[in-house]
């Protein structure tokens, strides 16, 4: 998909988009990193439809089926796990559980398909909405900050539930994180943002996808997506920066 000079202000003037252009390569991952408040949010839902710019174009295939994962899960409460995955296939239900039933049971949630959301931990209740979204088959995936509220051990299984459904499906993925070590596992392309208006600080796309493997990136690219991302020196070597650079899979308001 493809954003060509979109402009949007927001709320009393503030211009948060001035003849943005961006484009996702089909099929990639790319996460989308920068501050919070500067719009990543709402360049999410101007992709999706949610949002109309106020000048340019947003282009995406005709009848391409488009999949959004909040930042909670916004599970239907009357509904079990497996009737939440099944709604959003409408007339494809019949046809389709024997693959949900494969995606739940690959996201360890076979034992409480017929458990309501109330009845789940965060954590089950993030990998029901991430599954849901993957098994719409989607063609664009949106994800805005899905697994910020997780915990590390949590976080880490949601990112390898993640890269198996994604080489699974190969939807075109458009992820905002605020965490690089995220991204740097996740991506196939990172994208970190600058504001007032937005614009593209970097555009690093990984040296080589691995199945199963994650996604690598040259140790350049992650002193300078580091520096970035943190403002400090790609060269320093405390504790976090030395968890950003692992390549294997491992809160705050936004407009």
């Amino acid at each position: 998909m493809r954003f060509t000079g979109i402009s949007l202000k927001y709320g009393a003037g503030r211009l948060l988009f001035d003849n943005f252009s961006l484009e996702a390569a089909k099929g990639q991952v790319t996460c989308l990193m920068g501050t919070s408040g500067i719009g990543k949010t709402t360049l999410l839902k101007m992709a999706a439809g949610l949002i109309r710019p106020a000048q340019g174009v947003i282009s995406r295939d005709e009848g391409e089926r488009l999949g959004y994962v909040f930042q909670e899960p916004r599970l239907l409460p009357e509904k079990t796990v497996l009737e939440n995955v099944l709604w959003v296939l409408e007339q494809r239900q019949e046809q389709e559980q024997e693959r949900v039933l494969a995606m739940l049971d690959a996201a360890d949630l076979s034992a409480v398909l017929h458990a309501y959301p109330d009845q789940l931990s965060g954590g089950m209740r993030q990998r029901v909405s991430v599954v849901r979204a993957f098994a719409a088959r989607p063609g664009l995936l949106f994800m805005d900050e899905p697994f910020q509220s997780l915990d590390a051990a949590t976080r880490a299984g949601m990112h390898q539930l993640f890269r198996k459904l994604w080489e699974s499906e190969q939807p075109t993925v458009l992820l905002v994180t605020h965490d690089l070590d995220e991204a740097l596992a996740l991506g196939t392309r990172i994208v970190v943002l600058g504001c007032r208006p937005m614009n593209i600080l970097a555009d690093v796309t990984a040296a080589s996808v691995e199945q199963h493997g994650g996604t690598y990136f040259s140790q350049a690219d992650q002193r300078r997506l580091w520096q970035l991302t943190t403002g400090k020196d790609g060269r320093e070597t405390d504790d976090r920066k030395t968890a950003a650079f692992k390549l294997a899979p491992s809160g705050s308001s936004e407009i």
